[in-house]
């Protein structure tokens, strides 16, 4: 006996079987990022910088979540570190970058807008970000570590959705070195997706 399994609108269409009695499908793939860009123009860049290194510790980007609806998804971080004077020679346990949470902006640094990858969305990040070296409060977090091998490498974090701020959580991104000055720099990508529940 056989069975038919039809398209159930009418059309006429029954599905195939291959040799290995599956049925025949078609799917096509692609990342997160570019779903939510194409499909719900929430997808983001943002990116941070200090250009005075100087032998201390200093936030090079933070973004907080001001979203009461929306996660704030991290699905990329970028980070360089160039023109470096004085100080121990790369690579040293010296000069370093972290990534974590748990701070918060108590004063100075510089507001930067995050810019839509999907320029014809409209939507704008509902966020806070803050480059230029605030002060900062509260305690930070490490979560990830890297020590540049030579001046002006660059190293790109695939964290593919795994890094989520909730409303008021935020993200920050600051370097360590010994140097007398130098250029740190920060790209964040990250998109906006409804909330979910644990």
């Amino acid at each position: 006996m056989t069975i038919l399994i039809g398209d159930g609108e009418g059309g006429g269409h029954t599905a195939g079987v291959t040799e290995e009695n599956q049925l025949k499908t078609l799917a096509v793939t692609h990342s997160i990022q570019h779903h939510n860009s194409r499909r719900e123009g929430n997808a983001y860049q943002v990116i941070g910088d200090f250009a005075a290194v100087n032998n201390s510790t200093h936030t090079i980007l933070h973004v907080i979540n001001n979203s009461s609806t929306l996660d704030m998804v991290v699905t990329y971080l970028r980070l360089n570190v160039v023109d470096l004077t004085g100080g121990t020679a790369l690579p040293s346990s010296s000069t370093f970058f972290q990534v974590g949470f748990g701070d918060t902006v108590s004063a100075g640094g510089t507001i930067v807008t995050p810019v839509n990858m999907n320029q014809s969305s409209g939507k704008s990040a509902p966020v806070t970000a803050t480059d230029n070296n605030p002060t900062m409060a509260g305690t930070f977090t490490e979560i990830d570590r890297w020590y540049p091998d030579v001046e002006g490498n660059e190293n790109t974090y695939y964290k593919d959705g795994s890094i989520v701020m909730g409303v008021g959580e935020s993200i920050d991104i600051r370097v360590t070195s010994d140097h007398t000055t130098g250029l740190a720099y920060a790209r964040l990508s990250f998109i906006m997706e409804p909330s979910g529940n644990l």
